[in-house]
């Protein structure tokens, strides 16, 4: 049986595809932020900023997207050949749902 944690995992990597998946409409320019996380809410993905942030950082930190900072603030957020080639299937990660 499937327990809470199992589920908050599967919800993590669900939202780092769809994080992908809509970068993917706007490659190679990338999305603001803020125009990310309300594409997200729009697909019932409630995040706080912070939430989103670690999201980003985790795809960021695999080169699965560029990140453009402000400051200390993410500004915008670009999809990276790499990513194209995990939404492609021609790589996987296990920490992510495509």
């Amino acid at each position: 049986m499937i327990n809470k944690d199992d589920i908050e995992q599967l919800e993590i990597q669900r939202r780092r595809g769809l994080i992908l998946q809509n970068l993917r409409t706007k490659y190679p320019e990338g999305v603001d932020f803020e125009v990310l996380r309300k594409a997200l809410e729009l697909q019932g993905h409630l995040l706080t900023k912070k939430e989103l942030s670690i999201l980003v950082q985790y795809l960021k930190d695999g080169e699965y997207v560029k990140v453009i900072f402000f400051h200390h603030y993410i500004l915008v957020v670009a999809l990276s050949k790499r990513g194209i080639d995990l939404l492609d299937g021609l790589i996987s990660d296990s920490g992510i749902m495509v």
